[in-house]
């Protein structure tokens, strides 16, 4: 298993678009939540496994599901590191991935028309490059 960037606060988390199903680019508002982890340096506290993130407006506009789903979905990330932890949970790293997430956007009509999809989210930017894991 390569080392892979450890995710701390400042992290940026984006849509997986190889998980969207059906296929189409989802694009949604994506906030990360506090962390619980330790503090690795005396300002950065880390992510961990089950630590969430918040995504609401959700839309996939390739599919004209341009009313947004407003959500909010409060999501796990699922951290894959299987030699580092931080108080005995393991941390969370670049490329991990966060549980479905299951929205309905809609397509705009009279009635506008429901457009169901999964999809999850990824870190994509640790927030850092000094510290990494395996």
């Amino acid at each position: 298993m390569p080392l892979l960037d450890i995710a701390i606060v400042g992290m940026t988390v984006t849509v997986d678009q190889t998980t969207a199903i059906p296929p189409g680019t989802v694009v949604a508002v994506i906030t990360p939540k506090a962390p619980t982890g330790t503090k690795v340096k005396a300002t950065a506290l880390v992510y961990r496994d089950g630590d969430q993130v918040t995504v609401t407006a959700i839309t996939v506009p390739s599919a004209g599901a341009t009313i947004p789903d407003p959500g909010p979905y409060d999501v796990a990330m699922n951290a894959i590191a299987v030699k580092t932890k931080a108080e005995g949970t393991e941390v969370l790293r670049l490329n991990d991935l966060s549980d479905t997430i299951n929205a309905t956007p809609q397509i705009p009509g009279t009635p506008p028309t429901d457009y169901p999809v999964s999809f999850k989210v990824k870190v994509t930017n640790a927030g850092q490059i000094k510290a990494r894991a395996q």
